[in-house]
C-alpha cells in the first residue's frame, strides 16, 4: 500500500530538498546531494501533474504511481519541451563475476537507486552531466510552480 499525500505537502518536500541540496553548494557534491536533488525534482514533477489534474492527493492522481520514479516519464507526461530529458541507458561500471564480468545496466528511473546505494554512472552521462540536467528541470519547475 502507498501512503497518500497532500499536493501541500509534495510541493513541500520539493521546496525543503531543492533548499537543503542548494545551501550544500559549497559542499563537494556527493551521491547523498544528488539523490536530494533527484526526489525534489521528482516532487516538482509529480507537484506540477498534480496541479494540471486538479488532484489534491497522491492516491487520486493514478499516474503519479504509474511513474514511480522516472522523471523522463514524467517529463514526457508534462510535455516538457527542450533537451531536458535524462539519458535513456545508462550503466555503472560492470560488475565482476565467477563468469568474467555483469553488465549494470539501468534506465533514467533507477538512477536515484544508484545514487542510494553508492554507484557512479560510468557511461550515458557522468553524474556531473546527470546534476547539470537535474539542475535544467529545476529552473524549469521554479517557473511552472510559480504560475497561478
Amino acid at each position: 500500500m502507498t501512503i497518500p499525500f497532500t499536493d501541500r505537502e509534495i510541493e513541500k518536500a520539493w521546496r525543503e530538498n531543492k533548499s537543503v541540496y542548494i545551501t550544500s553548494a559549497k559542499e563537494q557534491r556527493k551521491n547523498s546531494h544528488r539523490l536530494l536533488l533527484f526526489y525534489a525534482v521528482e516532487c516538482g514533477l509529480k507537484a506540477i501533474l498534480m496541479r494540471r489534474e486538479g488532484k489534491k492527493r497522491t492516491d487520486l492522481c493514478t499516474n503519479i504511481y504509474e511513474f514511480q520514479h522516472d522523471i523522463n516519464k514524467l517529463l514526457d507526461y508534462l510535455r516538457v519541451g527542450g533537451n531536458v530529458r535524462l539519458p535513456s541507458q545508462l550503466s555503472m561500471e560492470k560488475l565482476r563475476s565467477n563468469n568474467g564480468y555483469d553488465e549494470r545496466k539501468f534506465s533514467a528511473g533507477e538512477l536515484n537507486q544508484m545514487w542510494r546505494y553508492g554507484g557512479c554512472c560510468s557511461t550515458g552521462a557522468t553524474d556531473e552531466e546527470l546534476e547539470k540536467k537535474l539542475l535544467e528541470i529545476v529552473a524549469w519547475i521554479d517557473g511552472e510552480l510559480k504560475r497561478p
